[in-house]
């Protein structure tokens, strides 16, 4: 991975690390440099989860709830004292839901709606809002390094249904939705930010064989997070506030 041989990731922090992307992510990123401090946050810590913690010593978990803030906040101090006065160097938003009453304009409850902006948007809002001041530290104390994920940079995770130009069907409203609008508020993030110098992108990382993603598709959680690790790799300024998937596509919004 290009960003991190070249200049090291000091810290990651990733949210909904019990299964599927959010478990590879942790196990790729303990994998790849004993130095990096890799961050496992999650509403409970699942039996692969705790595999994982107590079998890298620069892996910790930390409980966290988007929904709640007094949780997230409770979060953040816990990771305070893990990186101390180096920050967070790269948070990667990873929490979502996609429901499975989700099924069409008419056939989708309000509820549905409620829940996924809940936490598809509002929970990757908080979490990002309580946490910058330690991704903004990470990017002041490495002011040599170019704008990138080694530096500084928040990782949403969003989805090529977030599209609103490619939408060619009504499947998965709620969670299209909540993920268009998840962009959106990726886009306004990354113009705030980057007076910092700090990144904010969304990320596609393909259609997953995992709990949301189904059996039928066509990708592994390691190959998927193969993908992510390239995104990581070559994101500069010049992907600010963009969608990206693999090889460094950009998805229309």
């Amino acid at each position: 991975m290009k960003v991190m041989k070249l200049y090291g990731i000091g810290s990651v922090v990733v949210t909904g690390t019990n299964r599927g992307i959010g478990l590879e992510l942790v196990k790729y990123f303990s994998a790849q440099d004993k130095d990096t401090k890799v961050i496992a946050c999650s509403r409970r810590l699942s039996p692969e989860l705790e595999s994982v913690v107590k079998s890298n010593d620069n892996v910790s978990h930390v409980e966290l709830e988007v929904t709640s803030i007094d949780s997230v906040q409770k979060a953040f101090h816990s990771v305070s004292n893990i990186v101390g006065d180096h920050g967070v160097n790269l948070l990667i938003n990873n929490v979502g839901i996609r429901t499975s009453t989700d099924v069409g304009t008419f056939i989708c409850p309000e509820k549905d709606l409620d829940d996924s902006f809940h936490i598809n948007v509002t929970g990757t809002h908080t979490v990002t809002r309580i946490f910058y001041p330690l991704i903004k530290m990470a990017a002041a104390v490495n002011p040599n390094l170019p704008v990138c994920c080694a530096r500084g940079a928040i990782l949403n995770v969003s989805s090529n249904l977030s599209s609103i130009d490619d939408a060619s069907d009504s499947f998965c409203v709620a969670y299209r939705v909540s993920k268009a609008a998840l962009n959106m508020l990726t886009k306004c993030t990354a113009n705030d930010v980057i007076q910092d110098n700090v990144l904010c992108v969304a990320i596609h990382p393909g259609w997953v064989k995992t709990d949301m993603g189904g059996g039928q598709a066509p990708l592994s959680t390691n190959e998927s997070v193969e993908d992510i690790a390239q995104i990581i790799g070559h994101c500069s300024v010049d992907h600010k506030g963009l969608l990206i998937a693999k090889d460094m596509q950009t998805i229309p919004y």
